[in-house]
Formats: structure tokens, C-alpha cells, sequence
């Protein structure tokens, strides 16, 4: 044989069988015309072997029960592949929206999302951002408060605040005296709030707004408008920018004061009184000279109605504040690092054994559909058994009965070897069926009673001696004579 000869495995062929059930069939009618019970075996056979047939044919069909163990087990392990990628490995890409100035917090954090990514969008303003996230440009959106949010986006309050930073023009003492108020883009969050405050201080129709605080702020060379009254703007105060702003309007004749809307205040559940001490927003000089009371204004990270828990959670720390320091946590394991590990382990082994009762539950399922033709099998093993039972040769005188007998029990040897290569049929066309104990049935059954067959014809060449003559009957005494 050539050693590059590709190796091809044996595979049984049924149609041989089939001929062979068929051919002793019919040598049994022909041969054994008074025995109708092997002759009904025989054609039982013949009819199993058919049926073999047409459950290969089966089969090889692409759908049917026999396929659903083996996608289920196909299904259920791409799907467990897919839960530990998402679960461990995935790396989600999230876009938030923020605005181009302040959020210095989320902006940092940002760069260390883990297993999120972000894809930071820059806005004008909170208004924007908003309106992004509706359009469903964005996943996530920073947005301070005073926007109207719809109510059934998910949202989740920064624990950084921002501060009220209002500005007024020496010789400027309430509100009534402003006329041109200097501010953040039209429509934005530090606008939006301004036009509150202007509404409770009932000046919104006389003032005029000017919206140049952005290059005010970036342009150190910027000088502001002698005819500009009050600056009114919401800071993240953590900005240089901001803090060297808040200078240049001291140098420029303004002064820090309290934004006062009295018990407006409590109306809107976005603002809650803050206090600037002397000198907190620069030193030399103090700014402001004396501490001044204002507002802090709440933001909040503002999620997409579509997003996932898994997500919606990974967004939600971008708003941690604690730290992950050696000395509130330790670097040895504790207990609960433990059980977390341990709680990990034991669902994954959960579901790998969930998977495993599945599949064996389906596959007991296939199994069931071949029991009936399986217990036919059976049933012709003990009908063979049960007619071969008085078929002995030992000791028979008469020739025509003990060649009869040994061609009752060769036949019966054949037909038990049928019904064993049909069970290793149906155990080639399904390898599911070799988990069955009903197959290791049938192969024991036919074995042991081939072996018994295969003792009594041998009991054939076995001669009987003749039966030993007894010793001769005394004769009887001779009568006496008289004399």
C-alpha cells in the first residue's frame, strides 16, 4: 500500500445486511416450512434491517431531533465564549459629550476608563450636549443643571459641584442697575441660569447679555466693555483659566458678591448655598477681600435611554470620587476579595454544569426515539431464544431431526449475528446511541447466545456409545421327576 494513500475508515454498508436478512428469510420458508416461529423472525429481521436503512437516510438530513443535542451544545458554547469575552475581555467605546471648558474632572478621568473606552464630543455647553444625546450622536452627555432634562433619561449627579461667579461693576448695588450682563454662549448653561436669576430679579426685560465671556477668558488681552455691569457665569473653579479670569475682573473694577434670590433658591433643586472664603479664588490680591456667600450648581452625567447596566455602571465611575490608595484598602487579599473570587469561580462552574445536564437531557431525549427499535431487537433475541431452546443434538439416533436441528440452530447463529451488525449500524450512523446501555444489550444478549447455539452444534460430533447389555436372567429349576 502506498504510504501516501490517504486512510479511509471502514464503514459498514447496510445493503449487504439487508440482502443477507432477505436471503435467510427466505431459506428459512424454503428449509424450515414447519417452523413458524423462526420463519417470523427471520422476516422481523429482514424488516429491521430496512428500517436501519431509512433511519441512516434520516439522518444524514440537516434538521431533525437527532441534530438538536449537538447545537445545542455548538449554541450554548459560542454563547458562554461570548459572555466571558464581553464579560473579560471586551473593551466598550462610549461618547460623552462635554463642553469645552470646565469638567476638568470627568476630562482626566476620561483617559483611565479601563475597560471602557471614550470617545470624548466638545459642545458649546450643557444645551448642546443635551440635544447630541437626544439626536443620538452621543452615549453620554454632561450636562448642568438648570437645562431641562426628560425625565426618563438615566442620570447621575456629580459630586463636584460648580460655583455661581457673579461679578458687578463698582458703583452697582442691586440688580435693578444692570443693564448689559456679560456671559457664556447664547443658550448654555451659565446663560440659561443668568436668565433665571434676571426673571426672579425681574430685570429680564432691561438687561442685555453679552456673550463674550470665552474670549474674555482665553485671550488675556481681552479688555471688557466700559458699558458692561455684571459678569454672571458658572465655573468649574479647579480651571486656571477661570481663576486667572476671576483676577482680571478684580483688576478690572469688579467685585464678587452674592447672587441673592432669597428663598427662590429653594424652588430650584439645582442650586444649594456655597461660601467663598477671602482669597479663594486668588491670594495677591484676595479674591474676594471678604468671604462672600453664592450658589453651587449641580451637573450631572446624563446617559442614552439604549444603554446597557454594564455600561450605565462603567460611566457611573467615571463620578468616583474615593481612591484606590494602599493605605484605605492594603495590598494582601482579604476576605471579601476572596469570596468575590470564589463567587466568580462558582458561576462559571455553574454554568458549565448547567450546559452539561442540558445536553445529556437532550441526548436522553434522541435516545428515547430509538428505544422502541431497540427493544425490537431485543424481542427477536429472546424468540430466537426461546425457539432454539429444545433444538438439542446431543444424543439423537434419528438423522433427519439432528440434521434438521443443526440447520434450525445454524440459522439462529445467523439471524443473532444480523440483529448485532444492525445495532453496530445504528451505532455508526449515531455515535450518541454508544452512551445508550441498551446497545451493550443487545451485543451481550446476541453474544452469549450465539456461544450457547454454537455448544449445542458442537454436541453434534459428539458419539454416543451404545447402552452396556445387562446379565443373563437365570433359568428356571427343572422340575423334579418323581420316581
Amino acid at each position: 500500500m502506498n504510504a501516501r494513500t490517504p486512510h479511509r475508515l471502514l464503514r459498514l454498508d447496510i445493503d449487504p445486511v439487508i440482502q443477507r436478512a432477505e436471503h435467510l428469510a427466505e431459506q428459512v420458508r424454503r428449509e424450515l416450512p414447519g417452523h413458524g416461529g423462526i420463519i417470523r423472525a427471520a422476516q422481523g429481521i429482514a424488516q429491521a434491517a430496512h428500517e436501519a436503512k431509512r433511519v441512516a437516510r434520516a439522518l444524514r438530513r440537516p434538521w431533525g431531533l437527532h441534530r438538536l443535542p449537538a447545537a445545542f451544545a455548538a449554541v450554548a458554547l459560542l454563547l458562554f465564549a461570548t459572555w466571558i469575552y464581553w464579560n473579560f475581555f471586551y473593551v466598550a467605546t462610549l461618547r460623552i459629550a462635554l463642553p469645552s471648558e470646565d469638567a476638568r474632572q470627568l476630562h482626566e478621568r476620561l483617559a483611565h476608563g479601563g475597560r471602557v473606552r471614550f470617545e470624548k464630543t466638545l459642545t458649546e455647553g450643557s444645551r448642546e450636549s443635551l440635544q447630541v444625546l437626544l439626536n443620538n450622536q452621543v452615549d453620554l452627555a454632561f450636562i448642568q443643571g438648570g437645562i431641562p432634562v426628560p425625565d426618563d433619561l438615566p442620570r447621575r449627579q456629580n459630586p463636584s459641584s460648580e460655583l455661581v461667579l457673579y461679578f458687578v461693576r463698582q458703583g452697582v448695588s442691586h440688580p435693578k442697575d444692570i443693564r448689559r450682563m456679560l456671559t457664556s454662549a447664547p443658550g448654555q448653561g451659565s446663560h440659561s441660569v443668568a436668565q433665571v436669576f434676571a426673571h426672579i430679579w425681574d430685570i429680564d426685560g432691561q438687561v442685555q447679555f453679552v456673550h463674550d465671556w470665552r474670549p474674555f477668558n482665553a485671550d488675556p488681552a481681552y479688555q471688557i466693555p466700559a458699558d458692561i455691569d455684571a459678569v454672571f457665569v458658572i465655573k468649574d473653579i479647579a480651571e486656571d483659566k477661570t481663576l486667572a479670569a476671576a483676577e482680571r475682573l478684580a483688576a478690572a473694577g469688579f467685585r464678587l458678591t452674592l447672587p441673592n434670590i432669597g428663598a427662590h433658591a429653594v424652588a430650584l433643586d439645582y442650586l444649594r448655598p456655597a461660601e467663598l472664603p477671602a482669597g479663594y479664588l486668588s491670594q495677591q490680591p484676595p479674591v474676594p477681600d471678604q468671604a462672600v456667600a453664592t450658589y453651587s450648581v449641580a451637573t450631572y452625567l446624563v446617559a442614552h435611554r439604549g444603554l446597557t447596566p454594564r455600561l450605565l455602571a462603567a460611566a457611573a465611575h467615571l463620578l468616583d470620587t474615593d481612591a484606590n490608595t494602599l493605605s484605605e484598602r492594603g495590598y494582601e487579599p482579604t476576605l471579601e476579595d476572596a469570596a468575590a473570587v470564589l463567587q466568580g469561580l462558582e458561576a462559571f462552574l455553574s454554568v458549565l454544569v448547567y450546559i452539561g445536564v442540558a445536553f445529556l437531557a437532550l441526548l436522553g431525549l434522541e435516545i428515547t426515539t430509538y428505544r422502541r427499535r431497540f427493544h425490537e431487537l431485543n424481542t427477536l433475541i429472546s424468540l430466537l431464544s426461546m425457539h432454539q431452546s429444545d433444538k438439542d443434538v446431543l444424543g439423537l439416533t434419528c438423522n433427519e431431526t439432528r440434521r434438521e436441528n443443526l440447520l434450525y440452530l445454524t440459522t439462529c447463529s445467523d439471524l443473532l449475528g444480523l440483529i448485532s451488525v444492525i445495532g453496530g449500524y445504528y451505532s455508526q450512523e449515531n455515535s450518541s446511541l454508544l452512551y445508550s446501555s441498551l446497545l451493550d444489550v443487545i451485543y451481550e444478549r446476541s453474544d452469549r447466545m450465539k456461544l450457547n447455539i454454537q455448544t449445542k452444534i458442537l454436541h453434534a460430533s459428539i458419539v454416543m456409545a451404545p447402552p452396556a447389555a445387562g446379565p443373563a436372567a437365570p433359568e428356571p429349576p427343572a422340575a423334579e421327576q418323581g420316581p
